[in-house]
């Protein structure tokens, strides 16, 4: 491409303009970095696979038979079964021709109900909790039945052993819909072993000219090296023998640093390797392990902690680094801050692969490589980190963390506190207990505590745990917090996962200062906590960041009311989930009521009139709105000359609007909008096609004319020269149930509102 552009320049210009072109892409690169300051990769890097996707396509689209088939892409870790067969899977024609798509991981230890609750999670919209208490034999059945008459594809990730298609062929039908199910497979073919399944198509390593363009595609944002590397590049790009895994990784140490002696540094450093056993190359993968700063290492060795292709929430992931001491301070920064620094930091080098993005662009889940991930096992054991006894384990297909503590919580069986007096995590979080355990208050080296509970209120005596920072708890009654929660300098993180739950009033007298007795500087987080109990103690939490009501905030008068905030100097995110029945459409309180740095706010149940969302255009830093079950009443929302002036995320969720009338210069910044389940919903405004700087609507279990609106901007949009504007929506709650059952579109919103009372 750089080749082409220079000669092009020549011809046009004359003279040696090669110095000033690689000046000119150094810019850009620049540019580009700062308009795109994230280093999260929207989509995969798909180079060489042209043939590989035209020929699987036709296999899996292709009408010549309507025959049941199983397809498979095999070939050695590092040569891109995944990258190839998510391309395949989120490919328009396949979207198109198969009413449902499911996709889920297998990996080497497998539960069987762990691949039936991936399976049914991809095409149900309104996946309670209630699936993870169905049996085995209940979750088939609903999947077979969800397929039965159906054309599906569905994708079985990382095969190691096809017993597991023993395990489930059961529950896919052979309807002769033309169903297809793709294997990837390190060096199984399903064909030896499966009647209905076709020979293997197993990948090839890259040419030299196809790593070429991996590595640019890597490494530059516009994809063209400049001249003065472009040797050295190609050196690199060649000791990694066409691998796609190693050349990802060379490139993650080389992406923003365009330094020839860094660069001849690295092309020193890689050795050229053998590809043909993976223990070869491992050593070469550990380059980028070696040039890791000090301070990741450990926050790299302890993914290997998580089984084979588990997402890791990425709060979660952060918590419990600083739960295990892997952060230290910086300046003043939280340690939260450096922490996510760390996380960017991964995935910048492509050590960490984000799974799930947050509507807000931030990464919510990630995964590591599986051959990354037998790094990580091998530096933990060469350097004995955290003795090597780190790992989560599995207790009745639920991960916990010490596995042989969760078992004995699972069984009531009587725990020797003296065994775990060092221990610093108890995640067992994903095993159902009946009372919040006793014992756990006596391991008083604990960090991290994340319990479920049917009653998971904490006894008075937690505050024993002085080094705690992280307090989590899943509990299915309401729980009372107990006042000697003020007593835990060091909590951090005080997250409830459901409920309306009360804090014991505190009973001490008013603190003056930030650093006075009882505050808990660090504390940032606190969720799902009547608006009634918190009215004396934001004085003590002066740095909170998020902050989660669920309870009565509809005054009598049909205001809305909460505690005064005026302390929280730092609150960030906000989230509002009234309980309250109040009979008629409800008013905004005064938006002085929101601290001025508020970034995030979620409505829930407020009832609110349209009319009222003016106040919240006047909170300067707002940046992500959601609106979620009766937020708002009323059939009409016109914003008229109402300005959301930095709001970049618009999420409208269970609501009852009809008609919706704005203009562009309503939310001149809007990145993304989300509309799911508003069934009334006629349409999107064609304004939105207008907003230069959004990027995706996402519309789903919403009218067909909704939906239309949709797709009519997009393509208005095209016809205008604009690619960037994107419809995401999913097509089984759309058009499928009217081309295979001749339903209505009257029918179909009808059966989208009956959908939505049940949830």
């Amino acid at each position: 491409m750089r080749t082409f552009v220079l000669r092009l320049l020549n011809e046009i210009w004359g003279g040696n303009l090669e110095p000033r072109l690689d000046k000119m892409i150094v810019i850009c690169e620049k540019l580009c970095n700062i308009r795109y300051n994230s280093d999260v990769d929207k989509e995969e890097t798909v180079v060489g696979f042209d043939n590989e996707i035209e020929i699987l396509l036709d296999q899996l689209t292709g009408t010549s038979t309507k025959q049941f088939q199983i397809i498979s892409i095999t070939g050695m870790a590092g040569l891109g079964k995944t990258t190839l067969a998510r391309t395949l899977y989120n490919h328009e024609l396949v979207k198109y021709m198969f009413d449902f798509r499911a996709w889920t991981c297998v990996s080497q230890a497998y539960i069987k109900k762990d691949l039936l609750l991936g399976i049914l999670s991809s095409f149900i919209d309104d996946f309670t909790d209630d699936f993870y208490k169905m049996s085995e034999h209940e979750l088939g059945e609903k999947l077979y039945r969800k397929l039965k008459c159906r054309k599906y594809f569905v994708v079985l990730d990382d095969i190691w052993d096809c017993r597991v298609w023993e395990d489930l062929k059961m529950y896919f039908p052979d309807d002769k819909t033309g169903s297809r199910v793709l294997f990837t497979s390190r060096d199984i073919d399903p064909s030896l072993h499966v009647r209905s399944a076709k020979p293997a198509h197993v990948l090839r390593l890259r040419t030299e000219v196809e790593s070429w363009g991996i590595f640019e595609k890597k490494v530059f944002r516009m994809g063209i090296c400049p001249g003065g590397l472009e040797d050295i590049g190609r050196v690199i790009s060649s000791k990694c023998q066409g691998l796609p895994l190693a050349i990802v990784i060379a490139a993650g140490l080389l992406k923003n640093k365009l330094s020839v002696t860094w660069w001849e540094q690295i092309a020193a450093s890689l050795r050229s390797f053998m590809v043909s056993d993976p223990t070869q190359y491992i050593d070469s993968l550990a380059l980028s392990y070696n040039h890791m700063p000090p301070p990741l290492r450990p926050c790299f060795l302890f993914l290997g902690a998580f089984p084979e292709d588990y997402e890791v929430p990425v709060t979660k992931l952060i918590w419990l680094w600083i739960a295990q001491g892997f952060i230290h301070e910086t300046g003043s920064r939280m340690l939260e801050d450096v922490a996510g620094d760390s996380l960017m930091d991964l995935i910048k080098r492509s050590l960490l692969m984000t799974s799930r993005i947050k509507a807000d662009g931030q990464v919510k889940t990630c995964r590591i490589h599986d051959l990354l991930r037998d790094l990580c096992l091998r530096k933990a054991e060469e350097e004995r980190f955290l003795a090597n006894n780190y790992r989560y384990g599995m207790v009745s297909s639920m991960l916990c963390f010490p596995l042989d503590l969760g078992k004995f919580l699972q069984e009531g069986r009587s725990i020797s506190v003296n065994l775990y007096k060092f221990l610093r995590i108890l995640d067992v979080e994903s095993i159902l207990i009946s009372l919040f355990p006793l014992e756990a208050v006596q391991m008083v080296n604990l960090r991290y505590l994340a319990i479920q509970a049917h009653d998971g209120s904490p006894h008075a005596s937690i505050s024993n745990l002085v080094n705690l920072q992280m307090l989590v708890i899943a509990s299915r009654k309401n729980i009372v917090v107990p006042k000697t929660i003020w007593n835990m300098l060091n909590l951090r993180h005080l997250y409830i996962k459901s409920g309306e739950n009360i804090m014991e009033d505190p009973c001490f007298l008013q603190v003056t200062g930030n650093d006075g007795p009882n505050a808990l500087a660090s504390f940032q987080t606190l969720s799902q906590v009547s608006p009634r109990s918190c009215h004396n103690i934001f004085s003590r939490t002066p740095n909170l960041r998020k902050l989660g009501f669920c309870g009565p905030l509809i005054s009598s008068i049909g205001d809305l009311e909460f505690p005064n905030l005026g302390s929280l100097v730092h609150l960030q995110k906000l989230k509002l989930l009234d309980t309250f029945a109040y009979p008629n459409a409800t008013r905004s309180c005064n938006p002085i009521m929101f601290p001025e740095k508020l970034k995030k706010l979620t409505l829930s149940n407020t009832g609110m009139d349209w009319k009222e969302m003016w106040s919240f255009a006047w909170l300067p830093n707002l940046e992500v709105l959601k609106l979620k079950f009766q937020a708002c009443v009323g059939e009409r929302w016109e914003t008229r000359d109402v300005e959301f002036r930095k709001l970049k995320v618009l999420k409208l969720q269970d609501l009852d609007i009809k008609q919706w009338v704005c203009s562009r210069d309503n939310f001149p910044r809007l990145q993304r909008l989300v509309v799911r389940r508003c069934l009334e919903l006629d349409s999107i405004p064609t304004s939105f096609g207008r907003i230069f700087t959004l990027e995706v609507i996402e519309i789903n279990g919403c009218s067909l004319s909704a939906y239309n609106s949709a797709v009519g901007i997009e393509k208005e949009q095209e016809r205008e020269g604009n690619s960037f504007l994107k419809v995401h929506a999913k097509e089984n709650d759309l058009c499928n149930y009217l081309i295979h059952d001749g339903i209505t579109p009257e029918d179909y919103n009808a059966r989208l509102k009956r959908k939505r009372l049940q949830i």
